[in-house]
């Protein structure tokens, strides 16, 4: 089942992000190691929503491309956070786009009549939200930091604690 397998992916980005935020409020660059982790989860579930997608109807399928773009320029803004002098502004933009883009889709699975996870979307919804709060809140240096960090703890657990919902939809 395509979900499990996401869940999968999202246990490794969501375990490795919270830690990531959670570090680069005390030492950064152990957050920095983290985000590595982040890659690689939401690689593989770029990967796992094609092919949920190539099996969802055109309407699901146009969601989870949202997802899948949203996941793409999620690793962009953790990229472009190592360009010199304007990456420390340039990656949390990309990251709140990334986090549009990722409450785009989840808002059209939640209103999907399709998809068959669609009532395990509130909370991975509700982390988007949160995502793009706490991105803006990077952009504000010392203070919005910290607080943006914490946002981004919270929208990792939502994301874990909402896919394993979606786990649980057809056991």
């Amino acid at each position: 089942m395509e979900a499990n397998r996401i869940y999968k992916n999202v246990m490794i980005l969501g375990i490795a992000g919270a830690v990531g935020a959670l570090f680069n409020i005390l030492v950064g660059w152990i957050g920095d190691i983290c985000d590595l982790a982040v890659v690689a989860g939401f690689m593989g579930m770029y990967l796992r929503l094609q092919d949920l997608a190539e099996k969802s109807d055109a309407e699901d399928a146009a969601a989870l491309k949202k997802l899948q773009l949203g996941a793409l320029l999620y690793i962009v803004g953790l990229g472009a956070r190592m360009i010199p002098v304007i990456g420390w502004i340039f990656g949390p933009i990309v990251v709140v786009v990334a986090f549009v883009f990722m409450l785009l889709g989840y808002m059209a699975l939640k209103k999907s009549m399709t998809f068959p996870y669609k009532d395990a979307m509130g909370l991975p919804f509700i982390a988007a939200i949160l995502g793009i709060v706490g991105g803006i809140f990077k952009i504000i240096p010392v203070v919005g930091t910290t607080i943006g960090n914490i946002l981004l703890i919270a929208t990792f657990v939502l994301l874990l604690v909402g896919w394993k919902k979606v786990t649980e939809v057809h056991e």
